[in-house]
């Protein structure tokens, strides 16, 4: 596959020689539904995954995590931590993992008579030599940037990214947003899963996220996660640049974030104050 970089970029990856393998499904406690594009991942490590659009999910892992966590979480849902013996053992017995629902209060919705200024932040690369993409095949892969808000509240209208090559415009991605501790990615500040494909073959795109009413009060990062498995041919590059921000990354679902080189993923928003 050639989801690569134009630059070395030193990122763990999974190792090959996995030792456990099980699958399974992730349903709704309340409704029986299975759950798309869950997150499942042991913490902190570079073994992870996602659920497919009908909540199915292979997993494997080396023998010598067994005492470590797996951690399942989706946006909507209460998380469940489970070690990683214990995640084995349940599934050869119910290959079926159910999960809360979590009641989330969602942002209010601006009533305001006052006209809001408009600006964009980010990284505005649109370069075509300097670029940028996933690295694996390894679903639960993000990337992104730090987005510094400069007003409260401030509202996220759209995201923007110059494609400097894409060659399958109906693979599926999420955009998340999180807040910021210790300088990395924290919690999730979204309330529902945004999930769409990048219908551009080259050149700008923009994603319209008016109707997700998006409130942030100070600095967040902004990541593009990769949720579905690409064919071997497929290829994605988005414009970058030596500037701004670093670029974070992280290998898969519930993995370490790292900040990367000298180079920055070119994600910049629109956003009202």
């Amino acid at each position: 596959m050639k989801f690569i970089t134009n630059i070395v970029l030193l990122i763990s990856t999974m190792s090959l020689l996995a030792q456990n393998f099980t699958q399974g499904v992730i349903r709704d406690f309340e409704t029986n539904k299975t759950i798309p594009y869950v997150n499942i991942g042991i913490i902190n490590k570079s073994i992870g995954t996602v659920t497919n659009m009908d909540g199915k999910f292979e997993f494997e892992t080396q023998l010598n995590v067994s005492n470590d966590t797996i951690k399942i979480s989706s946006i909507g849902y209460k998380s469940k931590s489970i070690l990683v013996s214990d995640f084995f053992k349940k599934l050869k017995i119910n290959s079926e993992i159910f999960l809360y629902p979590d009641v989330t209060t969602l942002n209010e919705v601006v009533v305001t008579s006052k006209k809001l200024k408009e600006k964009v932040i980010g990284n505005k690369s649109k370069s075509k030599s300097v670029r940028i993409g996933f690295t694996d095949i390894t679903l639960g892969q993000e990337i992104g940037t730090k987005i510094k808000i400069n007003n409260n509240p401030t509202y996220i209208k759209s995201f923007h990214t110059n494609i400097a090559a894409n060659s399958n415009d109906s693979l599926k991605y999420r955009i998340n947003f999180y807040s910021i501790k210790d300088g990395l990615p924290n919690e999730k500040i979204i309330n529902e899963n945004i999930i769409f494909p990048i219908n551009v073959k080259e050149g700008e795109f923009t994603l319209n996220l008016e109707k997700y009413n998006i409130k942030v009060k100070e600095d967040i990062y902004c990541t593009l996660e990769l949720i579905e498995n690409p064919k071997p041919e497929d290829e994605l590059f988005f414009s970058a640049a030596f500037l701004g921000n670093k670029m974070i990354i992280r290998d898969v679902s519930q993995g370490n974030w790292e900040k990367v080189g000298a180079v920055g993923v070119g994600f910049n928003c629109t956003v009202k104050y």
